[in-house]
């Protein structure tokens, strides 16, 4: 029975119900782009920054052999998280076949510290050390990053909460007389509202489909156009749950005002057009 009326209602208040999607869509779509646009940026960032020069040098431990060998170089590179290292030949070797003076290093930036862990367990007679402004810099540039993008998510959300909450609420008004007739055939007020939960929560999911779906080509074309071509188009798990948490935000705030309203309704003064 549920079914059948949200159903109903549903192809009856199509306009009314598509307008709430896009707004709910263009907010998770927001949301999602600015989710997905972190998320491949983490990685191309760091790739890019690799042409800045290493955050993290690799020499020979005081007391052990002067110089490390040519053949650890291949070792470091193994090591998760290091995207680039270039060994530094000795001076006095003339061309690097008696060993590096020092391995340059460029890692991931959040994992530096276990990085380095890993060269010193793997490379034996050396010790890997941090270059701290590099490191500093890089979390900088990336927490400016995250609040720029966190500025503006804020922004949409609550544009989305201002819009839906007045639609919402304008479709409350428009029904006052089918919610009167419902709660006279002896409809408790919590189920009124459990129709509404069922129509804006269709709302959501459509909104939430459409717009991690945008937010992702979104994404992809910002991506390529502020870091250049590469990756292609491709779901985030980041975007998924940013368009799934944005939808079910602003729609589930919409409900409760819609449902506070509902319960406020006395169906003997709403037939007589009170």
């Amino acid at each position: 029975m549920y079914l059948r009326l949200i159903l109903a209602s549903l192809r009856r208040r199509f306009r009314q119900l598509a307008l709430i999607v896009v707004a709910v869509a263009v907010a998770a779509g927001t949301v999602a782009t600015l989710a997905g646009f972190a998320a491949r940026v983490a990685d191309r960032l760091s790739e890019n920054l690799a042409a800045f020069g290493p955050n993290l040098t690799v020499r020979p431990e005081v007391g052990g052999p002067p110089r490390i060998p040519a053949l650890e170089l291949a070792e470091v590179r193994r090591v998760p998280g290091v995207r680039r290292a270039d060994g530094v030949a000795a001076a006095e070797s003339g061309g690097g076949g008696g060993g590096f003076e020092r391995i340059d290093v460029r890692a991931e930036p959040k994992r530096l510290d276990e990085v380095a862990r890993a060269i010193e367990a793997r490379v034996a007679g050396v010790e890997a050390r941090p270059l701290l402004k590099a490191s500093e810099s890089d979390a900088r540039l990336t927490r400016r990053l995250t609040l720029v993008l966190a500025a503006v998510s804020a922004v949409s959300l609550l544009l989305a909460l201002i819009s839906v909450g007045a639609a919402t609420t304008a479709l409350v008004g428009e029904r006052r007389a089918e919610i009167g007739l419902l709660l006279a055939l002896g409809y408790t007020g919590r189920r009124v509202g459990g129709l509404f939960a069922g129509e804006l929560l269709v709302a959501a999911l459509l909104a939430a489909v459409a717009g991690e779906l945008l937010g992702e080509l979104a994404a992809s074309g910002l991506a390529a156009h502020l870091l250049g071509p590469g990756g292609g188009v491709a779901l985030t798990w980041s975007g998924l749950a940013a368009a799934s948490l944005t939808a079910v935000l602003v729609v589930g705030l919409s409900m409760a005002v819609a449902l506070s309203r509902v319960e406020k309704l006395d169906a003997a003064r709403v037939l007589k057009g009170d």
